[in-house]
């Protein structure tokens, strides 16, 4: 008896599926023909909504030779002020600062709300589509991307890219981008770099000022006070030095000699008692020769003059400099398949939803018929 049930079921299933099949392909027109209906509808979005293509570079840090002259300048600066210089600290820090900029979206709205692209796009629209579309730029369109050794062991650089709806202006708009972040990166470097010279070189012309305002005002005073000795003396009628006064007044010698070295903190002229006794001749002479003299200047005034001579011409060499903050290890690429749409796959997933679709309402007709009967 059981077994007959089972037998029974398996037949009633076995001509179900049969019934099925039979009016599946007796509406296989109906199936086909909403499956070209929903492909149609699926080309047509497929064809015109707007295109994606996404063109990528890779960067790294730069080499010497990508940061050209400026390599040098920096080198040459810590050779004349006696100080190490680091390089691949130096690479390190300008490449880091190039990753923060390229990072920021300020940065990259200053870029934007400039660039023609941009300007292109929002051409005849309002304040707020404007906004809407410079968001969607910022945020979605331009990715930068750190290596990451478990998701990509074969990125080595930072990836950078950029999506616009054609090929041309996705690798274009790239490159302007990447071009003025290195621009904008060194602008900074180089104007944080030119006010620590700026300052080194005031500070070298002060303190070389100050050596020559300071011996002028020593070597005066002494022309002053050997000067007043002079007439002194004149009026005395003291013309030479008296050999006695050099045997039994060495002391008065002494204080008459020391005199005419007077510190600048005692800039005051002052009219010695002892120094016209050098008589008229001595001093005379001793006040010819300061008076026709250049000064001598200390040792440090001479190295200063050596650092601004050096100095000078490498501070007005660093303001003119173009370099590169970074290297290309792949430059923005010309994409040559698009992100989206993908036309195929559109296609395919319309005409297999028209099928799907039209399956359904063919078995939901039947099944009412069915209960109909019953």
């Amino acid at each position: 008896m059981i077994n007959e049930k089972i037998e029974n079921k398996y037949q009633s299933d076995e001509i179900d599926l049969v019934e099925l099949i039979k009016v599946l392909w007796d509406k296989k027109w109906w199936i086909v023909l909403s499956a070209f209906f929903c492909a149609a509808i699926a080309g047509i979005y497929a064809f015109t909504v707007k295109e994606q293509w996404t063109s990528k570079a890779e960067v790294v840090k730069p080499m010497a030779e990508d940061l050209g002259s400026y390599f040098s300048i920096r080198k040459e600066y810590a050779r004349i002020l006696g100080q190490e210089f680091d390089i691949e600290s130096s690479f390190n820090v300008i490449y880091d600062k190039f990753i923060l900029y390229l990072n920021s979206l300020d940065e990259r709205e200053r870029f934007f709300l400039k660039s023609n692209y941009y300007q292109n796009i929002v051409a005849g629209k309002d304040d707020k589509q404007k906004l809407e579309f410079l968001n969607e730029i910022l945020i979605n369109d331009v990715k930068v991307i750190k290596p990451d050794s478990k998701k990509n062991p074969k990125q080595l650089g930072v990836t950078v890219q950029f999506t616009a709806e054609d090929q041309v202006s996705a690798q274009r708009v790239l490159s302007e981008y990447l071009n003025y972040i290195n621009k904008y990166t060194y602008a900074l470097e180089i104007k944080d770099f030119l006010i620590y010279f700026n300052e080194l070189i005031k500070d070298l012309k002060y303190e070389q000022s100050k050596f020559e305002r300071d011996l002028n005002i020593q070597r005066n005073i002494k022309l002053e006070n050997l000067s007043n000795a002079v007439e002194v003396a004149k009026v005395a009628g003291i013309k030479e030095y008296s050999k006695p006064l050099d045997s039994n007044n060495n002391i008065v010698q002494n204080i008459a000699l020391s005199d005419t070295k007077i510190p600048l903190s005692d800039s005051k002229l002052s009219d010695s008692p002892y120094l016209f006794m050098l008589g008229e001749k001595y001093l005379q002479a001793q006040f010819d020769v300061i008076d026709k003299s250049n000064i001598v200047y200390p040792p440090r005034y001479y190295e200063i003059r050596f650092l601004l001579s050096e100095l000078e011409p490498l501070l007005e060499k660093a303001q003119n400099e173009d370099v590169m903050v970074f290297r290309y290890l792949s430059s923005p690429s010309v994409p040559v398949t698009q992100d989206w749409p993908k036309r195929l796959i559109i296609l395919l997933i319309g005409a297999i939803l028209g099928c799907f679709l039209s399956i359904v309402v063919i078995l939901f007709k039947r099944v009412l018929v069915k209960n109909e009967k019953y």
